[in-house]
């Protein structure tokens, strides 16, 4: 389960809640741990490089959700935001943002 360590404070206290009785807490982080992975390591591998994703199963060590949200709404990414607010966006189009990211202008250098 993907449990960091900021919530480890929640993820203990939801442990003594369940122990008393009331599940609901745990229940809704392991639910959100799940959901998270899925979409960070499944979603992406079986999509294909092309197929729109959520931005949060494209989020990788040099790109964070954040930056890729920015990116998508400055169009520097090409994405889409969803009637559902969600932006989303393929691993070829992250690919292409990546190497426009790392040419360096002409003229400069």
């Amino acid at each position: 389960m993907g449990l960091i360590k900021r919530q480890r404070s929640s993820y203990l206290a939801a442990l003594r809640r369940a122990d008393n009785g009331d599940c609901g807490a745990l229940g809704e982080l392991i639910a959100r741990a799940m959901e998270d992975n899925l979409n960070r390591f499944i979603v992406p591998n079986i999509a294909g490089p092309a197929r729109l994703v959520p931005l949060a199963a494209l989020a990788d060590e040099e790109f964070s959700l954040a930056a890729l949200r920015q990116a998508a709404q400055r169009g520097r990414l090409k994405a889409v935001q969803g009637a559902d607010g969600i932006w989303r966006s393929s691993r070829k189009s992250v690919e292409a943002y990546r190497a426009s990211k790392h040419q360096r202008p002409a003229g400069r250098g």
